[in-house]
C-alpha cells in the first residue's frame, strides 16, 4: 500500500486483512490444517495490532468531530471487543479439528459457518470506520496532525512478518 494522505485510504488496510483470512479460509478448504492454523494467528495478531491502534490513536480523536450518530467511539470499541472474542473461539475450533476424526468434514464445516458470524461482524465493522470514522478524522484533523497521526497508525500497525 502506497503511503496514504488521508485516513478514507485506510480502508485498503481492511482489504489487506480480509486477504489474509481468505487465505485462512483457502488453506482450510483445502484440508491443510496446518497452514489454515498458522494462517488464522498471523490474522489474529494483525488484527488485534490493527484494533488497538485504532483505539489507541484514532478513536481519542473522533469526539473533535462532534456527536455522530452511529458512530461512538464505545460503538466501535464494543465491536472491536466481539470481534476479538468471535475470533478467538474460530481459533479455538481451527485448533481442536482432527483430521483423523469421523466427522472431519462437518467439523471444517462448523468451522466455515462459525468464521461467516465473524466475517459478517467485521464486514458491517469496516464499512461503519470507512463511512464514519475515517472521514471524520479527514474532517477534523489538519495536514500536520493527520500526516503525523497516519505516520503513528501505520508504524504501529506495521507487520514483522512476510506474507504467504
Amino acid at each position: 500500500m502506497a503511503a496514504p494522505t488521508d485516513f478514507v485510504s485506510l480502508g485498503a488496510l481492511h482489504r489487506d486483512l480480509e486477504e489474509l483470512f481468505l487465505q485462512h479460509q483457502e488453506a482450510l478448504m483445502g484440508m491443510d490444517l496446518p497452514a489454515a492454523r498458522e494462517r488464522l494467528a498471523r490474522y489474529r495478531e494483525e488484527l488485534t495490532r490493527h484494533l488497538e491502534a485504532e483505539e489507541a490513536l484514532l478513536l481519542p480523536e473522533l469526539p473533535r468531530a462532534g456527536r455522530i450518530r452511529g458512530a461512538a467511539p464505545e460503538l466501535f470499541t464494543g465491536e472491536h471487543q466481539r470481534m476479538q472474542e468471535l475470533l478467538a473461539k474460530c481459533q479455538e475450533a481451527v485448533d481442536a479439528l482432527d483430521a483423523s476424526a469421523p466427522d472431519y468434514r462437518r467439523a471444517v464445516l462448523r468451522v466455515f459457518d462459525m468464521e461467516s458470524t465473524f466475517k459478517h461482524l467485521e464486514h458491517h465493522h469496516s464499512l461503519r470506520e470507512e463511512t464514519y470514522l475515517f472521514p471524520a478524522l479527514d474532517g477534523v484533523l489538519n495536514e500536520e496532525e493527520r500526516k503525523a497521526l497516519l505516520a503513528a497508525f501505520l508504524e504501529r500497525t506495521a507487520t514483522t512478518s512476510p506474507r504467504a
